[in-house]
């Protein structure tokens, strides 16, 4: 009982640390994306997403590294061997640092030749130019010492990077206001920002690298090409995955400005700030679980795993249709008060449509991790890949033959999405755990059902009352959300669940 106390706790603490570094974030986009748009136009606001979309076509090729490398130190770790986890060690440390010597020429040319690619208004050419420089000096910092956040990833000790990134968060913060407010403001100050926040990020990484897991260390000696090319054979595949994923959704501010123009890229920016505030929340509450689901993998306690996969699945939906939920239902209010100067209409289809596909995937996102977790990742990239290239072949012809402009470039992966997971990852997920492919649509159900009952009270909310401030918005996604957590915990858990829930509760609290 005790251990499983200590993980729950340690789960528990995971969770918070990574919603409140998220929730840093979105502060941040809060109040500056407002007032970049209101001093620098809607069209430099975009130019910041956009900026960052290019860091992901050039991390393609990191990924290959990187991504399968926690899953094999993490594996030989807890079967304590530790020269082989040294081996990958060395080998993905060693591979980061010529990685990004090679990315510093592509770098450079694509500053150079910036405007050739995409198209920017002569009078602010010079500071996304340097934006789009430090974002990528910001990539290659992180690129060539991300070995080092292996540490807290193999102990189960994710809430110290959370509570890295939310102290990063603050720093950047404190940057940005000093540069905005204090002096002329130029886009560039978030690329600046960024990269003062990396820096402190990276030291953080360091020490708790060598403070958890002295025993990981770098040595010439040991490396072996041969666990380097594994981990390339193995991480290749999320490498074709995050290009499928570039398809369905990466690529879509790049089409806005190539194709319609750069004020409506920074249109649908604004549009897609919350639907990419609910992504951020939804990888951050699932990285908390991966961890426990190698090791689970590792100990050859499958019953065990599929036990862990479902709890993840129904605190990830009891979680994550409420903000889906408040976005779907209290959008509109929220843009007119938040950037009045837009069509506030729009910008809520614009999210709408982004996030349609999360009502009846937002709790098979943990399943993903099935496929790293088993190593078995080549038919669910290949997939991600042709639904990516169908979904912008679709827009292309949309974006030729129809006035859809905007509502094509942000609905079209929502359906694809649905399908593939649908289709694909959920019986899949169970199958490759040798389980009945129908294990976990219950959990999707369950998921589905929140979002309706939620959206219905909160329609009924908003059909009775006046929002026109803050504190009226707030007050009733207040209402909406508690009413959903309630509502939720009806719905997801089993009375055995809802027991142990509120005795945890009450311990908490004294009662």
């Amino acid at each position: 009982m005790g251990k499983d106390t200590s993980k729950n706790k340690a789960l528990a603490i995971n969770m918070i640390s990574s919603a409140v570094a998220v929730g840093v974030h979105l502060a941040i986009s809060f109040f500056l994306s407002p007032y970049i748009v209101a001093k620098l136009g809607v069209e430099a606001n975009g130019f910041v997403t956009l900026a960052s979309n290019f860091v992901g076509y050039a991390s393609l090729i990191s990924i290959a590294l990187n991504s399968m490398a926690g899953r094999f130190i993490t594996i030989k770790f807890y079967q304590d061997d530790l020269a082989e986890a040294n081996k990958y060690y060395t080998a993905v440390t060693l591979g980061n640092y010529v990685l990004s010597l090679f990315m510093v020429i592509p770098a450079v040319l694509c500053v150079i030749y910036l405007e050739k690619f995409i198209n920017i208004s002569a009078d602010i050419l010079w500071d996304v130019k340097l934006l789009f420089a430090l974002v990528f000096l910001n990539y290659l910092v992180r690129t060539t010492f991300s070995s080092w956040n292996t540490a807290t990833f193999v102990t189960n000790k994710l809430y110290i990077q959370s509570m890295r990134d939310m102290q990063s968060q603050l720093i950047r913060v404190a940057i940005l206001l000093g540069l905005f407010f204090l002096i002329k403001p130029y886009v560039y100050y978030m690329g600046v920002a960024s990269l003062m926040a990396t820096i402190y990020t990276v030291g953080y990484a360091f020490y708790y690298k060598k403070k958890l897991m002295p025993q990981l260390k770098v040595r010439i000696a040991s490396f072996n090409k041969n666990y380097f090319i594994e981990l390339i054979a193995s991480g290749i595949w999320n490498t074709i995955n995050q290009l499928g994923l570039l398809l369905l959704s990466g690529l879509d501010l790049l089409i806005a400005n190539v194709f319609v123009g750069a004020e409506a890229m920074g249109i649908l920016s604004l549009g897609k700030i919350l639907p990419n505030v609910l992504v951020q929340l939804t990888t951050a509450l699932k990285s908390v679980f991966t961890p426990t689901f190698i090791m689970k993998y590792a100990q050859g306690d499958i019953e065990g795993l599929k036990l862990e996969l479902k709890k993840a699945m129904k605190i990830t939906g009891i979680i994550l249709t409420i903000p889906l939920s408040l976005v779907i239902i209290f959008g509109n209010e929220f843009y007119q008060l938040w950037v009045p100067s837009q069509d506030a209409g729009l910008l809520q289809t614009l999210s709408v449509l982004t996030i349609f596909g999360y009502i009846f995937t937002v709790s098979t996102t943990v399943l993903f991790d099935v496929f790293v977790v088993v190593n078995k990742l080549k038919t669910n990239a290949i997939l991600v890949v042709i639904s990516g290239i169908a979904s912008t072949g679709l827009v292309f012809i949309l974006l030729g033959n129809t006035n859809l402009g905007l509502l094509a470039i942000a609905g079209v992966s929502s359906v694809a999405n649905i399908i593939r997971n649908l289709c694909f990852t959920v019986p899949f997920g169970a199958k490759y755990l040798n389980l009945k492919w129908n294990t976990f649509f219950p959990e999707v159900g369950y998921s589905v059902l929140s979002v309706l009952i939620l959206n219905a009270i909160g329609y009924g909310i908003e059909n009775i009352v006046v929002i026109d401030s803050w504190l009226k918005l707030a007050a009733y996604a207040a209402i909406t959300g508690v009413l959903g957590l309630l509502i939720n915990s009806f719905i997801v858990l089993n009375k055995t669940e809802r027991n142990y829930l509120v005795k945890a509760v009450k311990s908490k609290v004294h009662l």
